[in-house]
């Protein structure tokens, strides 16, 4: 083991090793250069990074689909007479999307319009005597009334 003779502050000599096994001040030389190397390999410039290829050819752009004429949307019909629920429907049918719920707390009949809050959660079973309307006038005419929601 290397045992030089270190000065401390105090202006004593030691003759403890400098390192604490063989061969650590090369290891640590070696770690410190590859850290370098490392770091300059990665800020320097190549030439690579800094001149464009001799063989470049530019592309031409792709051409872009043609743009889609918005329609205009088209108003739903009145759904015909014969469609119409009167009394309200079991089921759903087309242009009927008003859902008459019976509340499960007080039994009151409240119907649901299309885009209001619980409208999505609320869930038709035709066999509590819940249904679906056309209209507000076929639900309210039928004694259920609008959600306050």
């Amino acid at each position: 083991m290397d045992t030089r003779k270190i000065w401390s502050p105090e202006g004593r000599q030691s003759k403890r090793p400098r390192f604490p096994y063989r061969g650590a001040g090369t290891l640590l030389a070696l770690a410190a250069a590859g850290t370098l190397l490392t770091t300059w390999s990665v800020l320097a410039p190549t030439e690579r990074q800094t001149r464009p290829p001799d063989r470049l050819v530019e592309q031409p752009a792709p051409p872009r689909p043609p743009e889609p004429v918005p329609e205009e949307p088209a108003e739903d019909p009145p759904p015909p007479e014969a469609e119409a629920c009167p009394e309200g429907c079991a089921s759903s049918t087309p242009g009927c999307d008003i859902k008459g719920n019976i509340s499960v707390d007080d039994g009151e009949r409240i119907y649901h319009l299309p885009g209001q809050r619980w409208y999505d959660d609320t869930v038709i079973s035709p066999g509590k005597g819940e249904r679906w309307f056309c209209t507000e006038e076929e639900a309210e005419a039928n004694g259920w009334r609008r959600a306050k929601v």
